[in-house]
């Protein structure tokens, strides 16, 4: 819920004052939220990726050891995590950055493994061909499920370089490393350009849990619409089908709601022959 006895320009969704990590992120380009989630929520959530989720080698971006793990198209996979792209703060930081108009891009496991090594500078919405500057379009959060150290690979990131559109990142840049909790979450704009650590420990792997955002009038990295089972979707909040693309858009399908015409699979619509929508 909203704390409605602050200021206008202060929001605050349970407990967590939204505006001023929104503020952040589009001033500096990222904001971290510590104890995001709950020791216990930690718990669940890995207990079921553990068991619901297999994760495969992916090599991260400028590295070729093979010791990064991941795992995509998590809706597909497991329920756990459902409740994180409905929780209310989750909604008010994201809709902050990007407006009311968002989907669901990807969703991502990743695992650095120790001996992973830095992983090259890049930025998230590089793929739309996009000129810039432009208004931001990605949004991203990502969940720590274990401690994020320098030893580990915590993310490291460029401050300001949303901001930037006449030059590209020289990889040797110095750069500023999100060291964070268990349960903590880090926001970033999607033209920041960032990587992931290097993981130099000897025993300790650095799990974390991806959930990107995009504005619904751009196509998603991941094709949520056939990624995740119609039956699967069925069974889903609505809120999160509405995440998943199942949202009027125009004309819809044929007219009508494709959330309807998720449920009754009926994709003629004879009351279109006479009144218009």
């Amino acid at each position: 819920m909203e704390d409605s006895s602050l200021p206008s320009s202060t929001r605050v969704v349970e407990g967590l004052a939204v505006s001023e990590h929104v503020a952040e992120c589009l001033e500096q380009g990222f904001s971290v939220i510590p104890e995001f989630i709950s020791a216990a929520e930690i718990d669940a959530i890995r207990s079921s990726f553990d068991t619901e989720v297999p994760m495969t080698e992916m090599r991260a971006i400028g590295t070729d050891t093979g010791k990064t793990l991941r795992a995509h198209n998590l809706l597909a996979k497991t329920r756990s995590v459902d409740h994180l792209f409905i929780d209310a703060r989750v909604r008010a930081l994201v809709e902050g950055i990007l407006g009311s108009r968002v989907q669901v891009n990807v969703t991502t496991l990743f695992n650095l493994l120790p001996g992973e090594t830095r992983q090259f500078l890049h930025q998230d919405d590089g793929l739309w061909p996009i000129p810039r500057p432009h208004p931001s379009f990605v949004c991203n959060l990502l969940i720590a499920l274990d401690d994020f150290d320098l030893e580990n690979g915590c993310t490291h990131l460029v401050p300001y370089s949303h901001k930037w559109f006449d030059r590209k990142v020289d990889q040797e840049i110095e750069t500023f490393r999100v060291e964070m909790k268990a349960g903590s979450m880090l926001m970033w704009e999607g033209g920041l350009w960032h990587g992931g650590g290097a993981n130099t420990s000897k025993n300790r792997e650095r799990l974390g849990f991806f959930m990107s955002h995009c504005v619904q009038y751009l196509r998603p990295q991941e094709i949520q619409l056939l990624g995740v089972p119609r039956e699967i979707v069925k069974t889903m909040p609505r809120l999160l089908q509405r995440l998943l693309g199942y949202n009027r858009f125009g004309l819809g399908v044929d007219g009508r709601d494709p959330i309807d015409v998720l449920n009754d699979g009926v994709v003629f619509n004879e009351a279109a022959r006479t009144r218009w929508f």
